[in-house]
């Protein structure tokens, strides 16, 4: 169990999980607490906790005055959520939406990354790259089998859609079996490969130059169920940032969604569209401004129904 550095600082941060936004005590500024990303060397700089700053900047004239501050100690993000579901300790976390994690937090139903998260590259056997040249179809991608992290959500996405897939239990078990052509492709997402490449750049493998995967996904903000006078804030932060072109531009000039971009090379390659069954059924994928590319029909109408939209 977590031994805080003193009991008033213990007070301070639950009061701060308790009491959103809120100032503890009359003097003290309103507060609310993230927690760092585990491992991050310059969290300050890390893409989630500067877009929070600009949605508090952007809801202070409506809600008044506050400030972000990270929770007092690291720990990983299941660690975070459960500390969020039992209102302590943090107050809002950015996770990928699921209709599960809607069960037992409350989503701020805006998208914070474009749906940047369903894009996914093929990681591929260098040896194997003139197989991927000419795929143009999921019949074709059907003919591959990919392989994916045991429990990961992209599995059920894949097999829903017909494509074959083999699970290990870690990235690195995967890397070695695709460098061994114990399947064809390992799908990462653009925010993720560019450190598997590097971690394993003594292996034969590389990304698919002409092809992708792609299914409506998105990343959010999620705060506990009871603090809905935050989440309306961060709603209405995101949308007026949408609105204004802040986010837009945030997005388009941030360091990690820059170097996202220059891996994905959307407009060198094909892409091809799966459904998504499990996304919540609140996710608001007919709003093209809230996306990194405007979904298709097809994608819309194979994928949830929707039951709003901005």
């Amino acid at each position: 169990m977590f031994n805080c550095i003193s009991a008033l600082l213990l007070l301070t941060t639950i009061c701060g999980s308790a009491f959103a936004c809120q100032p503890l005590s009359n003097n003290s500024t309103p507060v609310i607490y993230f927690p760092a990303k585990l491992g991050s060397e310059h969290p300050k700089e890390d893409y989630i906790f500067q877009l929070l700053q600009l949605v508090i900047n952007k809801s202070e004239v409506k809600y008044g005055p506050c400030v972000v501050e990270f929770t007092l100690y690291q720990a990983p993000l299941k660690r975070m959520q459960y500390y969020l579901e039992s209102g302590r300790d943090v107050d809002v976390i950015a996770l990928t939406v699921s209709q599960e994690r809607d069960q037992n937090l409350l989503p701020i139903k805006v998208p914070i990354a474009k749906g940047l998260v369903g894009y996914r590259l093929l990681m591929i056997n260098t040896n194997n790259a003139n197989r991927f040249n000419n795929i143009n179809s999921l019949k074709q991608l059907k003919k591959f089998v990919a392989g994916q992290g045991t429990d990961w959500p992209d599995v059920t996405i894949l097999q829903q859609n017909d494509l074959p897939v083999v699970t290990s239990g870690s990235v690195k078990t995967l890397v070695q079996m695709l460098a061994h052509n114990r399947f064809d492709y390992f799908p990462q997402g653009a925010l993720q490969i560019g450190r598997v490449l590097d971690n394993y750049r003594n292996k034969t493998i590389s990304i698919a130059e002409n092809v992708l995967i792609s299914y409506p996904s998105m990343t959010a903000f999620y705060v506990n169920k009871g603090n809905k006078k935050l989440a309306e804030r961060l709603e209405y932060g995101l949308k007026q940032a949408y609105l204004d072109g802040s986010f837009n531009y945030f997005f388009e000039q941030h360091p990690l969604t820059l170097n996202a971009a220059n891996y994905l090379k959307l407009h060198k390659k094909k892409i091809l569209f799966l459904c998504n069954k499990n996304l919540s059924k609140w996710a608001p994928i007919a709003n093209d401004a809230y996306w990194l590319r405007p979904w298709s029909s097809d994608v819309k109408n194979c994928s949830i129904q929707l039951e709003q939209t901005m």
